[in-house]
């Protein structure tokens, strides 16, 4: 009895079956993942694009030219873009929001850029430059010296017409100097004044600069010269007027020269020549005939300046 044929050994062709149909479905999926690919692309593609059509609508709406800012608007959305991951399924998301965003952006540069123009013109402490605390002192002193010059008329009168002795008319003198300091005060008070209200005038201006510059709306034009233009003009009526708005605060003679004769007669001692009133009120005009010029007033006695 024969013995039967052992069965034909198909594995090879089985495997070989097998690796072709794994093949043929990592084709099949190599395909999709690059059908996939590029259907992301074009996602993002198209993303892209309708966000650049959203940000100029909303510019639009906003009574702004897009095509004025077009570069800037186009490398706003190629940064966001550039943040997408090329795996990303919705990559519209990513835009949601960037009409505002890009706008915003946009205009917060536009106010930096005009502050940062004011500042130029009108840095921070400007006013304190323009209007020093000593800019009122030539003034000052101009004021100070006529009304020294003019209480020290008065004693010199004195002194030509014999009242006081030239030790009498040191000794008032030099009340006069010593009275200096007091005078210089009120004078100091009255030009601070003056330069304190100027200083906030300047400074005004800057600050109305600064608040318009951090509030302009994309598209609005700005000039900070306008500003400087009126710093410069309020400056000029300032420094044009001041004298005269020193003397028009001056309440009158700030040296005290009531006591200036008794002083003067003090200070010369005894054998003091009679006081004369006319004299010692500053009245240069003799009205006194020759023959009276020695005879004392009725009711004085001549050995007094009093």
């Amino acid at each position: 009895m024969s013995g039967s044929s052992p069965p034909p050994d198909n594995s090879l062709a089985v495997e070989q079956q097998r690796e072709k149909a794994a093949s043929d479905a990592q084709a099949l999926q190599d395909q999709k993942d690059a059908q996939h690919k590029v259907d992301l692309s074009n996602l993002r593609g198209t993303a892209r694009t309708g966000a650049t059509g959203a940000v100029d609508d909303y510019f639009s709406s906003q009574g702004v030219d897009p095509d004025k800012y077009a570069g800037s608007i186009e490398s706003q959305l190629n940064n966001i873009l550039s943040g997408i991951s090329p795996t990303d399924e919705n990559p519209g998301a990513s835009f949601t929001g960037a009409p505002q965003s890009v706008y915003d952006n946009l205009q917060t540069a536009g106010r930096t850029k005009a502050t940062q123009s004011v500042n130029q013109f009108l840095p921070s402490g400007y006013e304190m430059t323009r209007v020093p605390t000593t800019l009122d002192d030539p003034y000052l002193a101009g004021v100070e010296g006529e009304q020294y010059s003019d209480a020290d008329k008065i004693i010199k009168n004195m002194l030509d017409r014999g009242v006081l002795t030239s030790s009498g008319y040191g000794a008032a003198e030099k009340d006069l100097d010593n009275q200096r300091a007091g005078v210089r005060s009120r004078l100091n008070e009255i030009g601070t004044g003056l330069l304190t209200k100027e200083q906030q005038s300047l400074r005004d201006i800057g600050n109305t600069a600064r608040t318009t510059a951090g509030s302009l709306q994309l598209g609005q034009d700005f000039d900070p010269s306008t500003y400087s233009s009126q710093a410069d003009q309020s400056f000029n009526d300032f420094i044009n007027s001041l004298g005269d708005q020193i003397r028009a605060q001056v309440p009158g003679q700030l040296f005290n020269t009531a006591g200036l004769a008794a002083i003067g007669g003090a200070g010369q001692g005894a054998g003091n020549t009679a006081y004369n009133p006319t004299a010692a009120s500053g009245v240069t005009d003799d009205t006194t005939d020759d023959t009276n010029k020695n005879q004392p007033a009725s009711g004085t006695n001549p050995n007094s300046i009093f």
